[in-house]
């Protein structure tokens, strides 16, 4: 067995050493490729809702893969809520018009394996949470509530007394997402909505008494005055104020 020179074992030590800092990103399965691309053209504009998309045989020279291929790629898009499939003469595969609940389900689910985490607390939910609504607020009292003043004047008035605390939970929750949608912005919505669920679901520990409930509703009351009367600045620190205060609500969740 021949020994190695000193020159070769530096070579050596220089590759491994080369080797363990490179960032290389993994050769992804060929339908994953396609998808990927496809995904990216809708994204960028290139392919706009509604158009519909090359067939599969002629998708199948286009990327250089097999019909099963371009299938997979296909059913990973409309799985997504990127396309959508048509049958018939005038059938084919069209890019999707993308649904913003499916959005904010995806949403949804990727705070809740946060909150599962315990790498993102109460506070940092709490602290999102007022950063969207208190500009939703404001947004809202710019249009003084349009089409959704109605639904914040009636979920903000005090909860019947008989009610149950699932009914009052429900009356509360629908009165900030009125809040969100009154925006008339669907980015502050679709994150909105997911930071309150999972805030309520995840971190809420106390019971509320009468107390808080008659408080809550006075601050809803405040709020939805505010955005009525186009009061952008009393709308957005009413809102920011009443998040603060349901610090209460969430209990030992800030404190561990």
């Amino acid at each position: 067995m021949v020994a190695k020179s000193n020159s070769e074992l530096d070579s050596d030590s220089a590759d491994k050493s080369l080797a363990s800092t490179l960032t290389v990103r993994r050769i992804q399965s060929s339908y994953r490729q396609v998808a990927d691309q496809i995904q990216d053209l809708i994204i960028s504009g290139d392919l706009v809702a509604g158009q519909r998309l090359p067939s599969e045989a002629e998708m199948i020279p286009l990327f250089g893969v097999s019909r099963s291929t371009i299938r997979e790629a296909l059913r990973i898009l409309a799985t997504s809520g990127l396309v959508s499939t048509r049958r018939g003469v005038n059938g084919g595969t069209f890019v999707a018009e993308l649904d913003g609940s499916r959005v904010e389900g995806a949403l949804n689910s990727a705070f809740e394996t946060l909150a599962l985490t315990k790498k993102v607390g109460a506070q940092d939910f709490l602290t999102a949470w007022m950063a969207i609504e208190g500009p939703s607020a404001r947004l809202a009292a710019q249009r003084k509530g349009g089409e959704l003043l109605a639904e914040l004047e009636l979920t903000s008035r005090a909860p019947r007394i008989d009610s149950s605390r699932a009914e009052r939970l429900k009356q509360s929750s629908n009165f900030h997402f009125a809040v969100l949608s009154a925006s008339n912005n669907l980015l502050l919505e679709a994150m909105g909505r997911p930071v309150s669920v999972v805030a309520r679901s995840r971190f809420s520990s106390t019971t509320p008494g009468e107390e808080f409930w008659k408080s809550n509703s006075d601050e809803h009351r405040r709020i939805y005055e505010a955005i009525a009367s186009g009061d952008e600045d009393a709308a957005e620190e009413e809102s920011k104020g009443h998040i603060m205060n349901l610090r209460k609500y969430y209990g030992d969740a800030l404190q561990s």
